[in-house]
């Protein structure tokens, strides 16, 4: 594609999206809840595009496509992951979602350093979520660096590719939080599935003459259709952990969480939990298929991340080619655009709130301190995952799997303890959350030569975690009965359920 009709499509792309961030900023509040939750009026069509659009991106076009080429059909079980995780948004999520409603938390580590009456926990949590996020924002720089570049012949050069998409992010989320962000995730969201789907059409009826031929094919040149399936991968102690992992830490992701919180009622994020699996069993169906296609036309193909873009390049016409490329560019903006706000929403909470308080501020200046924080973070947050996206690892499901998914995971516990058992406490949340991460990060690196006979390092660290959680919190005091009952009352009250959900 050339160059000139690169740099046009993706100017105008970007210019639709600045000006829906304007259209957020002249709705948007100088309050931290209307900047950060759009004052929780998340309804039930946007919230199925910014769940979806936030949680596929650099993962889908290139990791979840890569793994299928690369693994075969063992890559479904992170499907089953979103399913599993539908119950857990369902009774947990309505739990945090009614909390975070009557007393103003804006994310999950401010529930955290709430529950647990103790800015420890919350300080410990942040610092994890930022470490593994700041990659997973670097990833989504990295497909939109390496799409443009490959579709252009080197023409956008990686960096270019990746700073543009960077700037764009960071001006229309500094314009208008929220509402910029579910606004432009609508649109960017439509266009990934659509693009993704008809992509994927073209490529097995023109490459391989239909999905029964493809699915033949595959099958005589490879084990790509049973598991283990390529590389051994998915073995069964593999898939139980991807099982586990991803279906905790889709609960615990801050920037998902925070659809949690800002969604208009009960009724909303019910359909969140039972739409979130079909939205991602749609973008797998059309992932696996493209990787299959480039399995039986490509095979042995040197960088399987890339199978994708290299694939659309020869077979789509330059019309559709650049759409193509426009929606894995809105695909990796609207992951990297929630992580962005959600880190600079807790950088503004656990680190900077504590510090203005003690000046004596009103709740009103405080407030506006922190929504002015806040923005002021973004475009700090966005330099270092372009750190990241220049000097991090190469591998797109590598930063997920390896350093993310894993990390925010091993919060999981002490999440779901708050919200569950009233005898935990915050020194149990914050011995579980270091010591479990610990230990994973000795066994991920080799440190502990200890054979895990084909389980994700991360399920002995969590196992480790839930007992020193367990332990540590029977033998330390926890919040007072009032504090307790300020949250759990809410879950025990019918009469107040009901007004909450109104």
């Amino acid at each position: 594609m050339s160059v000139t009709m690169m740099w046009i499509g993706l100017i105008a792309f970007s210019v639709l999206l600045i000006y829906l961030g304007y259209l957020g900023n002249r709705q948007t509040s100088t309050t931290m809840e209307d900047f950060v939750l759009g004052n929780r009026k998340l309804a039930k069509l946007p919230a199925f595009f910014t769940v979806t659009a936030t949680l596929f991106s650099a993962f889908s076009y290139f990791g979840i496509t890569g793994q299928f080429y690369s693994n075969g059909i063992g890559s479904w079980i992170q499907v089953a992951t979103t399913a599993a995780v539908g119950p857990i948004i369902y009774f947990a999520g309505t739990r945090i979602w009614l909390v975070a409603r009557r007393y103003g938390l804006v994310n999950v580590t401010e529930y955290l350093t709430d529950r647990y009456a103790s800015r420890s926990v919350g300080l410990v949590a942040g610092v994890i979520v930022i470490v593994a996020l700041v990659p997973y924002m670097g990833a989504q720089f990295r497909g939109s660096g390496l799409t443009l570049e490959a579709v252009t012949g080197g023409g956008i050069p990686y960096w270019a590719g990746a700073v543009f998409l960077a700037v764009v992010v960071t001006l229309y989320v500094m314009s208008g939080g929220f509402r910029s962000v579910v606004w432009t995730d609508v649109v960017q969201g439509a266009l990934m599935y659509v693009i993704l789907a008809v992509a994927m059409l073209i490529l097995v009826l023109t490459q391989t003459g239909g999905f029964t031929n493809l699915m033949d094919t595959v099958g005589e040149q490879s084990e790509l259709l049973s598991n283990p399936g390529g590389d051994a991968l998915f073995s069964l102690p593999y898939l139980i952990s991807v099982l586990v992992i991803f279906a905790a830490s889709h609960f615990t992701m801050p920037q998902l969480q925070q659809r949690w919180m800002a969604a208009r009622s009960h009724s909303t994020l019910k359909f969140i939990a039972i739409t979130f699996p079909i939205g991602t069993g749609l973008i797998y169906i059309c992932c696996f298929y493209i990787a299959m296609v480039g399995v039986a036309t490509r095979p042995g193909f040197e960088n399987p991340e890339s199978i994708y873009p290299a694939m659309i390049v020869e077979v789509l016409p330059q019309w559709l080619l650049l759409l193509a490329i426009l929606a894995i560019v809105a695909a990796t903006g609207s992951t990297a655009n929630s992580i962005v706000l959600t880190l600079s929403s807790i950088v503004a909470k656990e680190y900077v709130r504590p510090v203005a308080a003690r000046r004596g501020a009103s709740e009103r200046a405080l407030d506006r301190t922190l929504t002015i924080t806040t923005r002021a973070m973004l475009p700090v947050l966005v330099g270092g995952g372009l750190l990241v996206a220049f000097f991090g690892p190469e591998s797109i499901i590598g930063i997920i799997v390896e350093i993310t998914w894993p990390a925010v995971f091993l919060i999981f516990p002490a999440l779901l303890a708050g919200l569950y058992w009233r005898r935990a406490t915050s020194a149990g949340a914050v011995s579980s959350m270091v010591v479990s991460e610990a230990l994973f990060l000795s066994l991920d690196r080799g440190w502990l030569p200890v054979n895990l006979a084909g389980w994700h390092p991360a399920m002995p660290a969590a196992i480790l975690g839930v007992v020193v959680l367990v332990v540590v919190s029977l033998l330390t005091r926890p919040p007072s009965t009032a504090h307790l009952d300020r949250h759990f009352r809410l879950f025990e009250e019918p009469a107040t359920t009901a007004e909450a959900t109104r």
